[in-house]
């Protein structure tokens, strides 16, 4: 009773309970009809998801070898670079120069690189691979190598070209663009 009195007297300050609505059955959302910007926006997810699964992938590799994917990275740079500043380091590989620099500590600690002053710099210092670095550099690469073979088997020889030249073209236009 005293329920149904309180009910009444919120009822009369315009609060109604009311039952929720049905759902029609089998009923769905119209797709909308794709306008032009959408396909570059799909194109741009499409891509995204390739580098997502890519770097899921790079990361199980690294991982084996007690590296993240970022820190092999580095490491691939500098061996195949030979000495290298960091601030080259940073440009090739467009890093944030303090997410550099704790990757470099990182690749000290575990003496995988060394740093040099450089010949004609006394101010300039330079990266170099150590002997243990290129070791676990040249496994990691072997292993790097067989994930690559394995998903480029998925296309045949022109496919690849092809994805070769529109990448090269892509990171071109982005480099020009001083991203």
């Amino acid at each position: 009773m005293r329920l149904l009195v309180e009910m009444e007297t919120k009822s009369d300050v315009g609060f109604t309970p009311r039952m929720k609505p049905k759902k029609p059955k089998n009923t769905r959302t119209p797709k909308r009809k794709p306008g032009p910007s959408d396909k570059e926006a799909q194109i741009v997810q499409r891509l995204l998801k390739c580098g997502q699964f890519l770097q899921r992938e790079t990361n199980t590799v690294c991982r084996q070898f007690g590296l993240k994917q970022q820190q092999f990275s580095v490491l691939n740079e500098i061996v195949w670079q030979g000495p290298i500043s960091q601030k080259a380091l940073c440009e090739r590989l467009l890093f944030e120069k303090s997410n550099l620099s704790k990757i470099v500590k990182i690749l000290l600690e575990k003496k995988l690189i060394r740093v040099a002053v450089a010949p004609g710099d006394r101010r300039m210092t330079l990266l170099s691979e150590t002997p243990k670095g290129v070791a676990l550099w040249e496994d990691c690469l072997q292993a790097f190598n067989q994930v690559s073979n394995r998903l480029m088997s998925l296309l045949a020889d022109d496919e690849v070209a092809g994805v070769t030249r529109l990448l090269k073209k892509l990171e071109k236009a982005f480099k020009s663009q001083g991203r």
